[in-house]
């Protein structure tokens, strides 16, 4: 399929041009329906996550829409036509980078060479201290250390082996509210200059202190799971920022990889059946994009009491549902984890 995105990218770019982009009258993607956008500044999110980011952060000032409809791994999500399109025909694009949307990374890399005014917010929050394998064993990481400067300031447990897709660096971000704190501030600089004014960064920094105050939040929810019990079992790489954060350990993962699009090995999941009953562990974590059938499969094999619980990662829960915001989601995380292995 690379030579089909590349083909959708060039011809967007040839049919609208390096002047489309930029400009807030055009088309673009809402809930997966055409909208107007009419005059207003428009930013254009790839994830439901990174959606809300930015809708806290731009407030009333901008418009924010998704690209991504809800239920799609942003792994493997390849975009239409229309919605490449859509990338040339608003004010700003927030995309994770870290190559989390692995099936679109073509067709940004081009509309960035053609002048789309691409922002990663998941770099941005990120800088250069990104979990990557080889830093995955420097203890429990805490307190409110300035993360462009990188993880290394503390200790954090146990991320030992596992294997990165996405350029050496594990792009699941938004799993640590502190680091989704350094991302809202730097899209808060980032759309400054759209117009000048300070409500910008204002409102950059209301929604930093919002999830400040749910890290405590957080906090208090995981008392109750001593550190000996502070050991996760999940279903793709994506929890190493949360481990992290938190004082846990990934001990191993259904899909051996920070990308959902890997495949387990029999010989893999034999080993994590062994590592299971070993550990006397009482649950498996799966996220809502993933099919449970290996991880209950996985479950049985123990021939215990283990559960497998479902947490969110990859996209906001339905309405509702406590999670259909960044900071509702990553509280029904904590509670799902806390009352799992307390």
């Amino acid at each position: 399929m690379r030579g089909g995105l590349r083909g959708l990218a060039l011809l967007a770019a040839a049919v609208l041009g390096a002047a489309a982009c930029g400009g807030g009258d055009g088309t673009v993607y809402e809930e997966n329906v055409l909208v107007t956008a009419e005059s207003q500044n428009v930013i254009l999110a790839t994830t439901s996550i990174l959606g809300d980011i930015a809708r806290n952060v731009a407030g009333e000032r901008a418009r924010v829409d998704v690209l991504m409809p809800a239920g799609i791994d942003p792994h493997e999500f390849e975009p239409s036509i229309e919605q490449v399109n859509s990338l040339y025909r608003v004010n700003l694009v927030v995309s994770n980078g870290m190559r989390l949307e692995e099936g679109m990374t073509e067709v940004l890399d081009i509309a960035m060479s053609e002048g789309v005014n691409l922002f990663e917010l998941g770099t941005a929050a990120v800088g250069a201290g990104g979990l990557a394998g080889e830093d995955h064993d420097e203890g429990e990481h805490e307190g409110e250390a300035d993360h462009d400067e990188g993880h290394d300031e503390g200790e954090h447990e146990g991320e030992e082996g596992h294997e990165h897709d996405h350029g050496g660096v594990d792009p699941h971000f938004w799993l640590d509210p502190i680091l989704v704190a350094e991302g809202a501030l730097a899209l808060g600089e980032k759309l400054t200059p759209f117009d000048g004014s300070e409500e910008w960064r204002a409102q950059a920094q209301a929604y930093a202190d919002q999830m400040t105050a749910l890290d405590a939040e957080i906090r208090e929810i995981l008392a109750v799971v001593p550190p000996s019990q502070r050991k996760l079992i999940t279903n793709h790489d994506a929890f190493g920022y949360f481990a992290q954060r938190y004082g846990f350990e990934v001990l191993a993962t259904v899909i051996p990889s920070t990308s959902s699009l890997a495949e387990p090995s029999s010989a893999h999941l034999a080993e994590l059946v062994e590592l299971i009953v070993e550990q006397g562990l009482p649950a498996i974590f799966v996220e809502n994009d993933a099919a449970e059938g290996v991880a209950e499969a996985v479950a049985a094999e123990v021939g215990a009491e283990v559960q497998v619980v479902e947490l969110y990662a990859p996209w906001l829960g339905e309405p509702g549902s406590g999670a259909d915001t960044l900071a509702g989601m990553l509280r029904v995380n904590a509670q799902r984890i806390a009352e799992a292995l307390a």
